[in-house]
């Protein structure tokens, strides 16, 4: 619903927005469309739902090493790259120094600022993904993507 031209969320507009990242299919879709918006939202797709993992992970009651591992790999894919940037994901340098300084910590928390600041990053992308997907059958929402990120490619080189 628009408020002065503002977007207001309801809480099932959020419920529908986290089912979409959770579900593979509308997530990868989603994923694309924010690609075309900017470079690390892309990766934010990605590292909220790795995230995810990484809390069912930590209530499965699996064991310490494992739930470290996993912690490792997400800062190492998304905190503290080695590929540069190091800040693979949209976060303030705060939050990411925390997650640095906390990443001995187990227990489901040590991500949640960051993934809420993902979340609420990504959901301004909702409605106009919501909008565009409504126009289209759900087999050719990819192949739209692509075509739109092929016209982007192009004004790049041109």
């Amino acid at each position: 619903q628009h408020v002065d031209n503002k977007w207001v969320s309801s809480s099932s507009e959020i419920i529908a927005f986290r089912k979409v990242l959770l579900n593979p299919v509308t997530a990868n879709q989603f994923q694309r469309f924010v690609s075309l918006k900017g470079d690390l939202l892309e990766n934010g797709v990605l590292f909220w739902q790795e995230v995810q993992k990484y809390k069912d992970l930590c209530h499965s009651h699996c064991d310490d090493a494992t739930v470290q591992k996993k912690i490792t790999a997400i800062i190492n894919c998304f905190i503290n790259s080695a590929i540069p940037p190091a800040l693979q994901i949209d976060i303030p340098n705060e939050q990411a120094k925390k997650i640095l300084e906390h990443r001995k910590q187990l227990g489901p928390y040590i991500f949640r600022e960051a993934q809420m600041t993902i979340f609420a990053l990504l959901f301004k992308f909702w409605p106009k993904f919501c909008k565009f997907r409504s126009n289209l059958d759900s087999d050719k929402i990819l192949l739209a993507l692509e075509r739109k990120k092929g016209k982007k490619m192009r004004k790049k080189e041109g």
